[in-house]
């Protein structure tokens, strides 16, 4: 198979699971945005699918992300996987801001909920660009789906954390909202 012929076969699938969350009202409200693109520019070997905000720095494909990929060659199309990306750069940019400074907060709000779902991996320096991963077959029909599901529990729980985060560190806060208490029943 080509490897345009490969593309265009990734990009109906990310273009499907994009579709998918546009049409979801939590994806508006939050100013969810999605983007594909073929990596490495010069010599592709896979496209990439990010899910993030305009306020996360992710221009040129660099900022914060949710990220999964599919490879092009369909042999090694079986491995793909599912990231928060926390900057591809040392600092946040335009500022002196270092992405520890970023991470650090943004994993801790986040570990002990995530570290639980089935499949996510920590890493050991769990504060780094890929603080986690799961592993996802990229293969079969069941891909889009997952992919639409797993996408969704990260945003919900990311998207409040980073968002704070950010604010606190450049200056605007906002609160992360919580989910109600449950009552507990005697």
């Amino acid at each position: 198979m080509k490897k345009s012929t490969a593309a265009a076969e990734i990009q109906t699938i990310f273009d499907s699971v994009s579709e998918t969350l546009y049409e979801k009202d939590w994806f508006h409200q939050g100013e969810w945005l999605t983007s594909t693109h073929l990596f490495p520019a010069d010599c592709p070997e896979a496209m990439t699918f990010h899910v993030y905000k305009a306020n996360w720095f992710n221009e040129g494909h660099q900022g914060i992300h949710i990220e999964s990929f599919l490879n092009l060659d369909p042999k090694r199309r079986a491995k793909s996987g599912l990231t928060l990306h926390l900057l591809h750069s040392d600092k946040i940019p335009n500022t002196d801001i270092k992405r520890k400074e970023l991470s650090m907060p943004v994993v801790d709000g986040l570990f002990n909920q995530i570290s639980k779902w089935e499949g996510y991996k920590f890493r050991t320096g769990k504060y780094g660009a890929q603080p986690f991963v799961k592993d996802l077959l990229g293969t079969g029909v069941q891909f889009e789906k997952i992919l639409g599901e797993e996408v969704t529990r990260l945003c919900k729980v990311v998207g409040p954390i980073v968002d704070a985060v950010l604010g606190d560190l450049l200056g605007h806060p906002q609160k992360i909202k919580k989910s109600p208490a449950k009552k507990s029943h005697k």
